[in-house]
């Protein structure tokens, strides 16, 4: 996969190419949870609704591709190999 994107950045434009997504969705604030703990901290967190149309897109999961799954690697396992507390 990363070889892939290598490839299309280097080359000319290619148009739309197909979306990658990992083998499990998140909302932001569980991606921002995780990180949290991953790094030992805890915050007060308070979920507010951004208005308009885009925002309500991304809650109903327009920003997702669940159907293109082709990573293996989950944002805990990331965190895990990345962050040191």
């Amino acid at each position: 996969m990363a070889e892939r994107l290598v490839e299309l950045t280097q080359g000319p434009a290619a148009g739309p190419v197909p979306d990658i997504a990992g083998p499990k969705t998140y909302d932001a604030i569980e991606l921002l949870r995780g990180h949290l703990k991953a790094v030992g901290k805890r915050r007060v967190m308070v979920q507010v609704a951004i208005p308009g149309g885009a925002a309500r897109a991304i809650r109903a999961g327009a920003n997702l591709a669940p159907d293109r799954a082709v990573g293996r690697r989950t944002w805990e396992e990331f965190l895990a190999e990345r962050v040191k507390v």
